[in-house]
């Protein structure tokens, strides 16, 4: 409460008792402060004062011998202390002019700020000796310090000075002298405030909605902040705290852990960056068809290139939103572990389906939807086929001869079909005739494999070639290959060719049988 003091000409004398004090050394604090009481006095600092009261009044001082408390923390009070007990020894011998007498009731400890502005008190009555004018009172045994309402007020002085000291008030059964306030200061101490330091254990991951760290105190609060949501927890018994967020963390979020406690301490805030990615995974097609020859392929080759070649195929393509939408790092693959085995083991006609996941720094996301790969029975086909094929311009002499082939005469086959499958290919010709007169060619076109053997080709389908599908590739066959100036598609010219340009056109059959 606060009080006004008026002067008047009555002093105040004490015997002083000694306070030996010393400043205790915080140290690290895991457990939260109880009730009980503690002995704290070594915490206190003499300094006893007369904080205010009658001119002529002197400082003086209980006598403390042994101060104790309720939640002390470190040997400190805290902001939840809401008691002490106060051990006095010794006597106060009061003092005042001739007068009819005077009374006093009682002496009492206060707890109070530095401007001793009252945070709590306790009674204590005193046995009065001597004659008329001396009045001594005995201070010794133990005054207990109630804080009361004014549990908050204590939180707000963490930090602060306290101190212990005493009020004594004189009643007169005389009028008009007054009646007189004097309080002193006796020994302070501070209400004792940390910074609180949590931590976060590790780099939190987005995958892992599991959060850790440590606190300062058992029971501290611990506030989690992640993009304007906040969770809650408190630290354990171990000096631990954990959390839950209860789903996926937002990648490269900004996560702020604070520390608080009713006790007035400095809060303490930790930051980290959420870890992880932010992956999206997208192909350009959802299905694609291979041929039996792709299958045999994948069987020579790794997984890896495997994983490739369909990558390619589909146009798959993966991205890390959280790394400047970069590809670097990510691994694309599947979660099914049968189905390059499945795959390898697909023939014609049968399907495989997979949903296709990209990989990277351990978090995987999967595509909404399975890719499809197809296998068909294969293709028999032309790879190439000469728009113009052409012999050479030659001089007649008379006599037969052998003209050469110019131009372009590259026939290619192709076959994606299943290893082994045969393959025949046959040529039918129609006559060569003069392109001014009509009349055919005095000769014929020949094939010959050995530069010996001749097959004349003529309007029927005449056999050429023959090969199978090799094993393990998409193979390509070339009909001049190995071809020399005697080997090969030639033209004979008999010795009574006329001059002239002739034109004639060639047919070409592919079959995967023998013709008739």
């Amino acid at each position: 409460m606060n009080q006004i003091f008026k002067k008047t000409g009555l002093f105040l004398t004490a015997f002083v008792g000694v306070l030996l004090s010393s400043k205790a050394i915080r140290a690290a604090v895991l457990t939260e402060p109880t009730n009980a009481m503690q002995d704290i006095t070594d915490t206190f600092t003499s300094a006893p004062r007369l904080a205010d009261g009658p001119a002529g009044a002197n400082p003086f001082s209980w006598g403390t011998t042994k101060i104790q408390a309720n939640f002390v923390r470190d040997g400190h009070l805290t902001g939840r202390t809401d008691k002490l007990i106060v051990t006095s020894k010794g006597t106060i011998t009061m003092q005042e002019s001739a007068s009819a007498g005077y009374t006093f009731s009682n002496m009492w400890n206060i707890l109070s700020a530095d401007a001793y502005s009252e945070l709590g008190a306790g009674d204590k009555s005193g046995t009065i000796q001597g004659g008329s004018k001396d009045r001594i009172m005995d201070i010794s045994g133990d005054t207990t310090i109630t804080v009361g309402d004014h549990t908050a007020d204590m939180a707000k002085n963490a930090g602060k000075k306290v101190w212990i000291g005493n009020k004594v008030q004189t009643y007169h059964s005389i009028r008009p002298i007054k009646s007189n306030y004097y309080v002193t200061q006796e020994t302070y101490t501070d209400v004792g405030q940390i910074t609180l330091k949590p931590t976060i254990t590790g780099t939190p991951a987005a995958t892992n909605p599991n959060i850790s760290g440590t606190g300062t105190q058992t029971g501290d609060k611990i506030s989690v902040v992640v993009n304007g949501t906040t969770k809650e927890t408190t630290v354990k018994a171990d000096g631990t705290w954990s959390l839950n967020w209860g789903g996926k963390l937002p990648v490269q979020a900004k996560m702020t852990v604070t520390e608080t406690n009713a006790y007035g301490d400095k809060p303490g805030t930790v930051e980290a960056t959420i870890s992880g990615t932010d992956l999206s995974i997208t192909s350009k097609e959802t299905a694609i068809n291979l041929m039996p020859s792709d299958i045999e392929g994948y069987q020579n080759m790794s997984d890896d290139q495997v994983m490739a070649d369909l990558i390619k195929r589909f146009g798959i393509t993966a991205i890390d939103k959280a790394d400047n939408n970069s590809s670097t790092g990510i691994i694309i693959g599947t979660s099914d572990s049968q189905f390059l085995k499945n795959l390898r083991q697909a023939s014609g006609g049968t399907s495989v389906s997979t949903p296709f996941t990209a990989t990277k720094s351990g978090e995987t996301v999967a595509m909404a939807n399975p890719l499809t790969v197809t296998v068909g029975a294969g293709m028999l086909s032309f790879s190439t086929m000469p728009a113009r094929s052409d012999f050479a311009k030659t001089m007649i002499n008379g006599q037969g001869q052998i003209v050469q082939r110019t131009g372009d005469w590259n026939v290619g086959v192709t076959d994606t079909r299943k290893s082994g499958s045969p393959w025949y290919l046959s040529v039918s010709e129609s006559p060569l005739t003069n392109s001014e007169t009509g009349k055919e060619l005095s000769g014929y076109v020949y094939y010959t494999a050995d530069g010996q053997n001749e097959t004349k080709i003529g309007t029927g389908s005449t056999f050429i070639a023959s090969g199978q599908k090799a094993t393990g590739v998409g193979d390509t066959y070339k009909l001049n290959d190995g071809w020399t100036d005697n080997k090969g598609i030639l033209l004979h010219a008999n010795s009574d060719v006329t001059i002239g340009s002739y034109n004639g056109t060639m047919d070409w059959s592919l079959s995967d049988a023998p013709t008739k």
